[in-house]
């Protein structure tokens, strides 16, 4: 049974997306988790959890990132210089460009940002989903429409063109687990802004969730701001979310709960 969440802030949306995870018994078919200002959060509770994450990274899971480094992997917040002006996206992409081949060392699939703005089509080369999203809502913008959804970027194969594009590679991309588990991100205009949903075929909501929720929001800003929209909501769609007891991180329940209890109480203060 789907699940459903809808939150203020990134803090927020988390938590009551793993308390619902836990109430269900740790594993969830089809969680859904809406953001209102992606942008938001509470430094504490993304803290909170990059010391829990730290602490099994010093063990045997070295594979474990500290919640900024998943959020970059969507979006490298520190590439995007918006004071470059019109300049700001071509030197977003002239970075990722320049430190692809490092990136592929120690990610030999690359990253999903890698996807989104030079996603691997045989035939005609990189294709950058993101520009070609951008200049389609800037387009609509000039002819003064407030909404429409014919803005998406994919994961797993190209669509038609101007329409919609792949993150996942076939014949390359085989794995039932591991990267990609992002699937399709889709941008909408309602009432004059730009909102995002993005569809994960599976998600390790302690270890990769906040990241992923934060790097949603940074695409939406980027896509947002250069394309002359105001930002909405983030949607994500989790076709099969883990709380990890066992299953992921394989934290054990006792540790996870411990956690939501830590996190609960620093929402709880804000509020």
């Amino acid at each position: 049974m789907a699940i459903f969440v809808s939150e203020t802030n990134i803090s927020v949306a988390w938590v009551t997306g793993l308390t619902k995870l836990i109430e269900a018994g740790g594993e969830a078919v089809n969680l859904i988790v809406a953001i209102a200002k992606p942008l938001v959060e509470i430094q504490e509770v993304r803290s909170t959890l990059d010391e829990f994450i730290a602490a099994r990274r010093m063990g045997n899971r070295k594979s474990m990132e500290k919640v900024s480094t998943v959020a970059n992997t969507l979006f490298p917040q520190s590439w995007y210089r918006a004071n470059l002006g019109e300049a700001a996206a071509d030197h977003l992409y002239e970075l990722e460009r320049e430190t692809r081949s490092a990136s592929h060392r120690t990610a030999k699939h690359g990253t999903y940002f890698e996807r989104m703005v030079a996603w691997p089509d045989p035939e005609k080369g990189p294709v950058n989903q993101l520009s070609r999203a951008i200049e389609r809502l800037s387009a609509a913008r000039e002819r003064g429409h407030q909404r429409g959804n014919q803005y998406e970027v994919g994961v797993t194969g190209p669509m038609e063109e101007g329409i919609a594009a792949p993150i996942v590679v076939p014949g390359h991309d085989n794995s039932t687990r591991g990267f990609p588990c992002l699937s399709h991100i889709s941008f909408s205009l309602h009432k004059g802004e730009l909102h995002l949903a993005a569809l994960y075929r599976s998600h390790d909501y302690v270890s990769r969730a906040y990241g992923n929720y934060i790097g949603l929001g940074r695409v939406l800003s980027f896509v947002g701001n250069e394309s002359g929209w105001p930002i909405g909501e983030v949607t994500c769609i989790s076709s099969s979310a883990t709380s990890e007891f066992s299953r992921g991180g394989n934290f054990g329940k006792g540790a996870v709960e411990d956690l939501l209890t830590k996190c609960v109480a620093l929402v709880e203060s804000e509020q």
